[in-house]
């Protein structure tokens, strides 16, 4: 790992500023918006501490541009997905993915080339931490040599690929504390929450991230991205497993396995929860029945449909509409 403070000048704040304009056009000093081509979206942007920096982000679309970092910085991003899906091919094609309530760390040395959306686009938040002044900066924090000669973040640093992982529950916690700041003391409240899930994040060893990181060579996953793309596309009509291998030209066994540790569901399983969402959204409507709620999404009958979605939500899909909708 490199020592950025005896290789060049380049303080925290201009780094980052650059590594945002990289991104986005800035309007203010703490609010930037996504150029048009690179996508679109805005971005809220806080100092947390010299080379500490979180950045909350509503994207519709992202097209990665050419970053202009100095090679002797080292840099990683540690993004929440608050809310939807995102698929990441980096430059050496690796592939990763995230949804709600996952992690994904990005460095410096691997950027990606592609990403894609889920409908909607995504809510996320993002620690971009310089690691070489990381160490000083939590022993300033908390009045210690305590991190004093211990790497941190090394095996994100040194990573080929995003790490992507589903968040434990104290990481949920303080992320989703940082989307809901009370407005007294906010800004102090962000500072602290940040320092915390740096400190939760320090925890994940090199040992122990490969059994939560799902990163795949890129046909793999592409592959199945492309079945999960035609599962929502049409969730009127029932396609096997069998089917859906055929239509992305992957092996049946891989197409489940690879499924699994990309999205953390089964196929069946992610089916099914796209189903649910979707009659949720057209309980909505009033004037469709139950019954034809439950064959739009794929259901031969109200019964069968209303017993799935008690299962899922605890509740009938009428008396869901009944309490969301009171006369």
């Amino acid at each position: 790992m490199k020592n950025i403070s005896k290789q060049t000048d380049v303080n925290a704040e201009e780094l980052f500023r650059k590594y945002m304009y990289v991104m986005c056009n800035k309007e203010s000093e703490k609010t930037y918006r996504l150029k048009s081509d690179a996508g679109e979206g805005i971005m809220h942007n806080y100092e947390i501490a010299s080379g500490i920096e979180l950045v909350y982000s509503e994207l519709e679309s992202y097209y990665p541009l050419v970053k202009e970092v100095p090679e002797s910085v080292d840099y990683i991003e540690i993004m929440y997905m608050v809310e939807g899906h995102a698929d990441f091919e980096m430059e050496n094609r690796r592939v990763s993915s995230a949804d709600k309530g996952d992690i994904c760390i990005f460095n410096s040395r691997i950027g990606a080339k592609k990403i894609s959306f889920g409908k909607g686009g995504i809510r996320c938040i993002s620690i971009v931490l310089l690691v070489d002044t990381l160490q000083d900066e939590l022993n300033r924090f908390f009045g210690t040599n305590e991190f004093d000669n211990k790497p941190v973040f090394e095996y994100a640093v040194n990573a080929d690929s995003c790490i992507s992982f589903a968040a434990n529950e104290m990481l949920r916690t303080i992320f989703t504390e940082l989307v809901l700041l009370p407005v007294e003391y906010g800004e102090f409240h962000r500072k602290l929450l940040t320092i915390r899930a740096i400190l939760a994040l320090l925890d994940i060893k090199a040992g122990k991230k490969s059994a939560g990181c799902r990163y795949f060579s890129g046909d793999s996953a592409n592959k199945v991205h492309a079945a999960r793309k035609l599962l929502g596309e049409d969730l009127a009509s029932d396609i096997s497993i069998e089917e859906l291998a055929e239509k992305v030209k992957l092996n049946r066994t891989t197409l489940q396995r690879v499924f699994k540790q990309m999205y953390g569901v089964t196929v069946f399983e992610y089916r099914t929860q796209a189903r649910m969402q979707e009659s949720k959204n057209l309980l909505v409507d009033n004037n469709l029945t139950v019954t034809e709620i439950a064959g739009l999404c794929g259901y031969t009958n109200a019964s069968k449909f209303s017993a799935v979605f008690k299962k899922n939500f605890g509740i009938t899909p009428t008396d869901w509409r009944n309490t969301a909708f009171p006369d």
